[in-house]
């Protein structure tokens, strides 16, 4: 009778080696971590939609009156429509002489004029004969002045010195910034995959290094809104861009807040990500093991999506 090959044993199965480079390594399409990720942006989707939409209905119901260049946002116009303003773009080299000119022709206290005799100011409320009497003076005691009459808008428009204070090109830039983010965490996990553990960390650490240079330059540009520069009345009533300054300034600093906030927490897990490849001599991760970097990657791409949404709602619509 035929004898049937005995099942190989324990020992044969130890000693028998797969020829390398003809089966790739296969890993699950989708693990629990995936899923766990995809119900997480699944969630942030929802928020950002309705913060988003939140902004767009706050923005189409704004009354046509909402916002002037010459006037604080929602300031009643009756009386005032016929109105004009001098905006002072370089005070010039004779400041005393300045505001001894604002004082003459608009008839305003010492405290006031002290606050207009400066660069990026506006003297407004005057009639056409006072705008242009006080802009011949002004020019002559050296400063650039325009004469300004009353505009009405129901929203900010972009590059609008008098009534929306963003600087739409350093903010273009940063959104640059932010996308070549995303190109490294890309590398990273395509470095990974194929075994390059230093390369690897090393785009991590880019990776980690970029997001924290988008995050410093928002910081610089909350700084110079709040703080750092003196905006026409058009833009705020105290000069300074804050939340209280407007409807426009509220939403502004909610929707770029929150997205802030992601970034933060972004920017937080990809150090943690990169100081533990690096502490570990670069064997943390590797092609059998590069789950946590796809998964933070999923959610950094995610913020990275919703930040171009935001840019082009807030800063160029």
């Amino acid at each position: 009778m035929a004898q049937t090959a005995a099942p190989p044993t324990t020992p044969d199965l130890d000693h028998h080696v797969t020829p390398a480079g003809h089966i790739p390594v296969q890993h699950a399409p989708v693990t629990p971590g995936k899923v766990a990720m995809w119900l997480f942006l699944a969630t942030e989707i929802m928020f950002f939609t309705g913060l988003i939409g939140s902004y767009i209905v706050l923005r189409a119901g704004s009354p046509p009156r909402s916002y002037t260049n010459l006037y604080s946002p929602n300031t009643p116009l009756e009386g005032l429509l016929n109105t004009e303003g001098v905006f002072i773009e370089h005070v010039g080299s004779d400041p005393a002489r300045v505001a001894a000119a604002i004082k003459s022709v608009a008839g305003l206290d010492e405290e006031h004029v002290k606050e207009l005799a400066r660069d990026h100011s506006l003297v407004n409320g005057l009639t056409s004969d006072k705008a242009h009497r006080l802009h011949d003076e002004l020019e002559s005691a050296g400063a650039h002045v325009e004469i300004e009459r009353l505009k009405q808008y129901n929203w900010p428009k972009p590059y609008d010195k008098f009534t929306n204070p963003l600087d739409i090109d350093l903010t273009a830039a940063n959104t640059f910034i932010l996308i070549c983010s995303s190109v490294a965490m890309v590398l990273a996990l395509s470095a990974f995959q194929r075994d390059e553990r230093k390369k690897g960390t090393l785009w991590l650490l880019a990776t980690t290094l970029i997001g924290s240079v988008f995050l410093s330059i928002q910081v610089i540009e909350y700084y110079g809104l709040m703080f750092g520069h003196h905006y026409p009345a058009g833009i705020s009533a105290t000069g300074h861009f804050r939340p209280s300054a407007s409807l426009f300034a509220s939403c502004f600093f909610t929707m770029t807040g929150f997205h802030g906030a992601h970034v933060t927490g972004g920017v937080i897990a990809l150090g943690c990500l990169t100081i533990r490849s690096a502490l570990s001599g670069c064997t943390a991760y590797n092609k059998h093991h590069y789950s946590p970097v796809e998964l933070i990657g999923l959610y950094w791409h995610f913020v990275d999506l919703v930040w171009i949404i935001l840019f082009t709602l807030v800063y160029l619509l």
